[in-house]
Formats: C-alpha cells, sequence, structure tokens
C-alpha cells in the first residue's frame, strides 16, 4: 500500500515476525552492502548506474530503514518495476536483524549520498557548458494550446521516456516563433534532469553547416563525425537551412543512420513539412517521415490570451484584460511578437512610469508592429502566403511560371476565394490582372493537390484556419 507523507512516499513492507531492534552499526552496513549487491547481480548495468548506485541508507531502526537518492521518476520507476524484487533483497539482506512485523520502508526523494551529489555536479557544468540547453526552456512554462496538442503530447512523451523510441526521429514542424524550439530544449531538460549522465546536444543546420565546413577546411572530419554519433540525444533545429548543402546533407544521413542503429533518440524542427523543403535529398526526406511528424500551428485567441497572462504574470506588470484582450486580437503569426510588444509596454511602464492603459497598448502594437487593425484582404493574404512560401510577391504577381512561384500563387488565390468570397475576376485583378479562367484553375488544382497529399492539405488548412481566427 502507497502512502504519501509530505516528501516521503512509503512503501509498507510486511518482512518478519521478529520484533528486536537492530545491532550495530557495522552490522546495518553490511545488510546494506548485501542489499545492494543483490540488487546490481539481478539488474541491467544501465540501471544500476542511474539509480542502485546513487541510492544511500539515510537511517534506519526497527521500526523503518529510510532510504535516499532518487528522484521522483526514479521512485516512480522502483515502485512499477521493482517493488517486489527490493522485498525479496531486503528480506535476504537484512535477515539476520530482528525488524517488526509492520516494517516499513521510507523511499525519500532527493536524499542523495555525497559521491552521487559530485558524479552529478560534474556531469550538471559539463552539459551547462556544451549541451546548449537554456534552463527556461521548460515544459512547465510552456503555454499548450489546440494549436500544439500533439507535437506537446509527443515531446512530453519523449522526455519522460527517452529510452523508449517511440517517436524516433521526432519532426517538429511550424512556422517562426510558434515554440518548436522550447519544446525540444524542454525535452532536453527533462531527459538530463533523469538521466545526468546522458550526452545531449541542442544545435541547429547552420551552426551543423559550419561544423561540417571547418572540418573539411582543417581536416578534421572524423572530429566532427565523433562528435554527434556519440550523443544519445540530438536536437537538431532548423532543418530547412541544410537546403542546396550537398556536403552537409550527405554528412547528417551518416550522422542520422548511425544514431538511429544505435537507438539514440533525434528530434528535428523546420518550418514546413519534410517535403515541402525545397532541394532536400529524398533519402533524407524519407527518413524525417518515419518517425513522429507534428505540426505546431499558430495559436488561436484563448491560447493567445493564455500566454500573454502568462508572460504578463512572469514580468509582474499591471496590464488589464481589455489589454490582454487586445494584443491577443491584434498579434496572431507568432509569440515572439507578443513578447516583444509586452516588453515594450513593460519598459514604458517601469522606466517612463508611465501608466498602462488600453489606449496606450493600441499605440505600442502601432508603433513596434504597425499594428492597428488586419481585415482579410486579397492583398494581406497574397503577402502571407508569399511569406508562408519563400516567396516574393512581385513573382506571384508576375507572369513567372516556375514551379514553385506557380504553385504558391495557386494557392494563394484559392485561399483568397475560400476566405473572402470575391467573384474569379475581382481576385484575378489583385494578381496582377490575371483573367477568371486563370483563378478558377488554380482553384481547382488547389483542391486536387490537397486530395491527393494529406500535408498539402493540412498546411493549407492550417493556413485558412489561421487567417480565420
Amino acid at each position: 500500500m502507497l502512502f504519501l507523507n509530505k516528501r516521503l512516499y512509503v512503501i509498507n513492507l510486511l518482512l518478519f515476525n521478529n520484533k528486536s531492534t537492530m545491532t550495530t552499526t557495522e552490522t546495518t552496513a553490511d545488510c546494506w552492502a548485501e542489499f545492494i549487491n543483490l540488487l546490481s547481480k539481478d539488474l541491467e548495468q544501465d540501471e544500476v548506474e542511474a539509480w542502485v548506485n546513487k541510492l544511500s541508507l539515510v537511517n534506519s531502526n526497527s521500526d523503518s530503514i529510510t532510504i535516499g537518492g532518487v528522484n521522483q521518476f526514479f521512485y516512480n520507476w522502483i515502485h512499477d518495476h521493482h517493488h517486489q524484487l527490493l522485498k525479496n533483497h531486503l528480506h535476504n539482506s537484512f535477515g539476520t536483524i530482528n525488524l517488526r512485523e509492520d516494517f516499513q520502508l521510507v523511499i525519500q526523494i532527493g536524499k542523495e549520498d555525497k559521491e552521487a551529489k559530485t558524479v552529478s555536479k560534474k556531469h550538471r557544468r559539463y552539459n551547462e557548458a556544451e549541451d546548449g540547453l537554456n534552463p527556461q526552456f521548460r515544459f512547465d512554462n510552456f503555454v499548450n494550446g489546440s494549436n500544439s496538442d500533439i507535437a506537446y503530447a509527443a515531446a512530453r512523451a519523449v522526455g519522460d521516456n527517452v529510452a523508449n523510441n517511440k517517436y524516433n526521429p521526432l519532426f517538429l514542424s511550424g512556422d517562426v516563433g510558434l515554440g518548436k524550439t522550447h519544446l525540444i530544449q524542454a525535452v532536453g531538460l527533462k531527459v538530463k534532469e533523469f538521466y545526468p549522465n546522458f550526452k545531449i546536444l541542442y544545435t541547429n543546420s547552420e551552426e551543423f553547416t559550419n561544423e561540417v565546413i571547418n572540418g573539411i577546411r582543417f581536416r578534421k572530419t572524423a572530429e566532427v563525425r565523433n562528435k554527434y554519433r556519440s550523443v544519445d540525444l540530438l536536437l537538431l533545429d532548423d532543418i530547412q537551412f541544410l537546403e542546396n548543402k550537398e556536403s552537409t546533407q550527405e554528412e547528417f544521413f551518416h550522422i542520422f543512420n548511425e544514431l538511429i542503429h544505435n537507438k539514440k533518440q533525434i528530434i528535428i524542427t523546420a518550418d514546413r513539412y519534410p517535403r515541402e523543403i525545397k532541394n532536400l535529398e529524398e533519402r533524407l526526406v524519407n527518413r524525417f517521415n518515419s518517425g513522429m511528424v507534428a505540426r505546431i500551428g499558430r495559436p488561436d485567441f484563448e491560447t493567445r490570451v493564455a500566454i500573454i497572462r502568462n508572460k504578463v504574470d512572469q514580468m509582474a506588470i499591471p496590464l488589464d484584460e481589455d489589454s490582454i484582450n487586445l494584443i491577443a486580437s491584434s498579434v496572431k503569426s507568432n509569440v515572439r511578437d507578443i513578447l516583444g510588444i509586452l516588453i515594450h509596454i513593460e519598459a514604458s511602464w517601469s522606466l517612463l512610469n508611465q501608466d498602462i492603459t488600453l489606449d496606450s497598448t493600441k499605440r505600442v502594437l502601432k508603433e513596434v508592429l504597425d499594428i492597428e487593425e488586419n481585415p482579410i484582404t486579397i492583398d494581406n493574404i497574397i503577402k502571407l502566403i508569399g511569406q508562408k512560401f519563400d516567396v516574393k510577391v512581385s513573382d506571384i504577381m508576375s507572369e513567372k511560371r516556375d514551379k514553385e512561384i506557380s504553385k504558391t500563387r495557386q494557392i494563394a488565390m484559392y485561399i483568397s476565394r475560400e476566405l473572402t468570397g470575391k467573384s474569379y475576376p475581382v481576385i484575378g485583378k489583385h494578381f496582377g490582372g490575371k483573367n477568371h479562367t486563370s483563378v478558377l484553375q488554380a482553384c481547382k488544382k488547389t483542391k486536387e493537390w490537397m486530395d491527393k497529399d494529406p500535408e498539402i492539405n493540412q498546411t493549407i488548412t492550417t493556413i485558412l484556419r489561421d487567417l480565420s481566427v
């Protein structure tokens, strides 16, 4: 039976009928050493290193034995997987000492022995210097909404049980500023908490590319390969920047294969789905799609309000509900824009002693992001679609028929029709004077793509939803 008493987690173990007290310190130490020895023989080496070697005997008497040296994760693991084993080995190792029938084993969270603390500190120093993780990017300060449910759940699953390899690789896609970096760093911090000996590495594709280039230039390619192939958890941000970099893609392909073969976890982010990344080798696209691909969309109004409230609490600024709702209604693009607005408001309040009012919030929106209102117009849609697919507005308006430009133009026409309801001739005028037939065919072609390609369908559906909020 499991009891909760403050931070003590107690497992009642009915062990012996003898009721005499323990004898000497030496006898207790011998029993403890035997207990650890028996556990070490029956468990896998990684479990011995992860938690058995970190256990310590805090105190003991005829009524109870208190063990320290585990965190919440390992307490749960011990209780779920090794309850009976602990009972058996306590019986065998402490058999020479008389215990009460209602003897209790107390597993105390957060009490490590000196050696475990030393090892933990050693690895913390290494990780802080070399793993690239930001301690501010934790799961508990990530505001999850309907736009990120699947991505958040998958990231939590990896962080809570990285050895499971259920979602490997995990590929998170989404526009700039929606929390992809926050989520993958949160995974790294959670794994770091559970497995301090794990080698974790966070980097982005630009840094990776520079390392590959310098490796070739200074004949240190082997060092680069060894660095990445030796990690237990690789977090790679913005994979889209590997476009058109054949040598870097080649290096990453072999690193990816070796890590997956050795059951090491890989998490990758990009601003679009794998197949939407231009000039990325097909074999890489296939491998990215072989794992879990999760999309982070733009947060809906309720999620944006929750994000703003969370930031306001952290920054301790007196922002009223009307101002919060105004910001949430005005800033739909990404979380970074919201943070920029709040920083500007906080600076005006704390540095200039200006009151925070609805009118002052409107002024900040206008000054920082040139936001007064954001009507859904065809011109705005063209601009947003161009940004989304990295195509210039001038190219969308032109007569160019390059595949990517033509496809982006057709999608923009379709979305314009869906969101504004304007006639085909009116839409055509906004696209450089295109005729009725061109717009009609663009809408039909886009619908065909959506029916045939789930990724295109999801991308366009997300755009329509985000622009409609």
